[in-house]
């Protein structure tokens, strides 16, 4: 069954609560037609059962474990709920929720949470849409506002999931705020935090894929040398990374798809480039992840790349380089070392510049 975690529900909260009980007692009602069942899932302690629904109605007990997320769903319908040891109210329908009765639980904190990203989230874009439409403002002033209110919002955000980690260790809204923050803070500080969790979060599958992921950045952090990888490209070919860096010349290198909406939209500041820096020395390289060969090559034509791709590599670079978003362009030096990473908009050609005159 799908897990049903989001960005509004991958939260964290205010303070580890005591068990209060060996089993929780979920009690739901479906407000959706047509459903006579529930699937309930909780994979770390294998449980996936159906549980009729009588009248609208069902009832389920499970084993409490505070550290692990449970679901409920039907037909198009979930919801997320942790079995704290309480007993919890589940709605199955076009609004699915799950409330704990117990004010403190840590499912009660879990909803809290939520909300409260929720509202960092509406306020953020409640003031980035006052900034863009403040006709008094200049081109510059409104970049700057926008930084800065992306600034402070990252930086609110990230304190706010440290400060979770620290009062959950001992429950899973510890792992999801970790997994919030990494979204948005360095590396340095998500180790710090993930060393806060408690032992037995600390050895779940999620945290070793972050150690992991964490590892894979740092050896490809700017001012390392490239990591080679082999591919079999669109016509069965075996292509090397290293058949295009670490050959003499600086290389920009798009990580890019042609469904990625981002992705597309950097094409032309990346011609531009190409266009002034290609004869000064520059190479530049697509190389598709996660996509079709033919929707690669499509899409390719009619943005007009007309430099040097790499079709089909899949997922083999993004895992090599610790890619978890793209696009992703990076500036590599003639002798492969990794000048600077994630590359965006009018930044790309600031730093092609300060290499190549």
């Amino acid at each position: 069954m799908k897990r049903f975690l989001t960005i509004a529900a991958a939260g964290a909260v205010l303070a580890a609560c005591a068990q209060v009980s060996d089993v929780t007692r979920i009690s739901g009602t479906v407000n959706a037609d047509a459903i006579d069942e529930v699937n309930v899932v909780i994979p770390e302690m294998s449980i996936d059962t159906l549980v009729p629904v009588t009248d609208g109605k069902f009832y389920v007990e499970v084993p409490a474990n505070p550290l692990v997320f449970g679901s409920v769903a039907a037909a198009n319908y979930g919801v997320q709920f942790i079995p704290d040891g309480t007993e919890i109210d589940v709605v199955i329908g076009a609004e699915s929720k799950a409330v704990s009765r117990k004010a403190g639980s840590v499912q009660a904190k879990f909803s809290s949470y939520q909300d409260r990203v929720m509202t960092i989230m509406n306020d953020f874009n409640t003031e980035a849409q006052a900034i863009m439409s403040d006709e008094s403002l200049s081109d510059d002033e409104r970049d700057a506002r926008l930084e800065a209110n992306y600034e402070a919002v990252t930086a609110s955000f990230v304190d706010f999931n440290e400060q979770t980690v620290k009062e959950n260790s001992d429950n899973i809204i510890s792992l999801v705020a970790v997994q919030q923050a990494s979204m948005l803070a360095e590396d340095t500080k998500v180790d710090s935090l993930l060393n806060l969790l408690s032992p037995a979060l600390q050895q779940t599958d999620d945290v070793k894929k972050m150690r992991a992921d964490i590892r894979i950045r740092m050896e490809t952090a700017e001012g390392k040398m490239f990591k080679d990888f082999t591919i079999e490209d669109s016509d069965g070919k075996s292509v090397k990374f290293s058949d295009y860096v670490g050959k003499g010349k600086y290389v920009l290198v798009d990580f890019w798809a042609s469904w990625c909406g981002p992705c597309k939209a950097e094409i032309p500041n990346i011609r531009n480039i190409y266009n002034k820096y290609h004869k000064k020395g520059l190479e530049v390289l697509s190389v598709a992840v996660w996509d079709q060969p033919q929707a690669t090559k499509d899409t390719a034509k009619v943005y007009g790349v007309n430099w040097k791709q790499i079709i089909n590599a899949q997922q083999v670079p993004t895992e090599l380089y610790g890619i978890q978003g793209i696009p992703h362009i990076i500036l590599f030096g003639p002798d492969g070392t990794i000048l600077k990473r994630n590359l965006r908009g009018e930044e790309i050609e600031a730093e092609v510049a300060k290499y190549i005159k």
